[in-house]
């Protein structure tokens, strides 16, 4: 069976110089060697402290930046080999929502202008065909068709991602990459546009795979959640699992720093040490080592870990922990 969206050993380097007088060049590994599938319908949540690689990978796969190696593959089709029209395609069926909704409308173009702009590129509607598609989008996000005429600047932040989030469905795109997609609009809010989008995935039978830091998000919105660190999947697998259970000791630190703990537990939430590590120059060994709070020892500094099934036939974990090293 084919996976909708297939990942495989997605890396992007970017070049960097460093010094003033006696300038070098480093290699910055932004993301490497990231693999994982998702389904039709499904949501994934790319999960990770701020530098980690989320969005780059979201921009690869919105083809915004093109990989340093790697490749993958939608409903099949190897997205490095196309071309012409079948590129078209794959950009009408891969639709982005990034975080701020007052950054990403133009002010100077009017509502239906905005949301039409993508039929105006890459379909051959007519008018009549393209009026109703916009309409039918609008009213998809809670807006009138009447909102069409107004200018961005004429509505809150909320009614301005709903406008955003019209404009990424009304290609009726099959793959969307929300990035951060409520992290900027007021916390009153933020529930009727998660709940909006899980309606849309309903009506549309669309995926998504959410760039989020919010991991009260993340469990109501995922199926799966992918744990990055340093820009490397350190854990792989099911919402509830992750959640209830995490092994990797990044996830529970995450997940200790980000949810409340509940009175029944007696554990003390957990500190990591230190800052995260440059990504010109990353640790040997697991990237983690340095701040892990269930250091083994130089197996850890010395030996980078390989993915161990934990439990079930889609979680995986990267860490020593739990094998025969740890």
């Amino acid at each position: 069976m084919i996976s909708f969206l297939k990942v495989e050993n997605l890396s992007k380097h970017f070049p960097v110089r460093t010094g003033i007088f006696h300038r070098k060049e480093h290699i910055v590994r932004a993301v490497q060697d990231v693999s994982f599938e998702l389904e039709e319908g499904q949501t994934l949540a790319l999960v990770g402290e701020s530098g980690c690689g989320k969005t780059t990978l979201a921009w690869m796969l919105l083809k915004l930046i093109e990989p340093t190696s790697g490749r993958f593959w939608l409903n099949g089709q190897d997205v490095a080999e196309l071309t012409g029209p079948d590129l078209r395609q794959y950009r009408t069926n891969v639709q982005a929502v990034f975080q701020d909704p007052w950054a990403s409308l133009s002010p100077r173009m009017r509502v239906f202008d905005i949301v039409a702009e993508g039929l105006r590129l890459n379909d051959n509607l007519s008018d009549g065909a393209m009026t109703k598609r916009v309409d039918e989008a609008l009213c998809s996000v809670g807006l009138r068709p009447d909102d069409g005429h107004k200018f961005p600047h004429e509505f809150s932040g909320g009614q301005r991602q709903r406008i955003a989030i019209a404009s990424a469905i009304v290609q009726r795109p099959k793959l969307i990459i929300l990035d951060e997609p409520v992290s900027a609009l007021d916390v009153s809010i933020r529930s009727q546009i998660m709940n909006l989008f899980k309606d849309i995935q309903s009506e549309f039978g669309c995926s998504y795979v959410v760039v989020a830091h919010d991991l009260g998000t993340t469990r109501y919105m995922a199926d799966r959640v992918a744990v990055m660190y340093l820009g490397s999947l350190v854990e792989f697998g099911s919402t509830d699992k992750m959640f209830d259970a995490p092994e990797h000791p990044y996830t529970q630190a995450l997940l200790s720093a980000a949810l409340p703990i509940q009175k029944s537990d007696d554990k003390p939430p957990i500190v990591l040490r230190g800052e995260v590590p440059s990504p010109v120059n990353p640790p040997s060994g697991c990237l983690f080592h340095p701040r892990c709070q269930s250091f083994i020892g130089d197996v850890c500094s010395s030996n980078a870990p390989n993915w161990r099934k934990s439990g079930s036939a889609d979680h995986w974990v990267r860490c020593h922990i739990g094998t025969e090293w740890g």
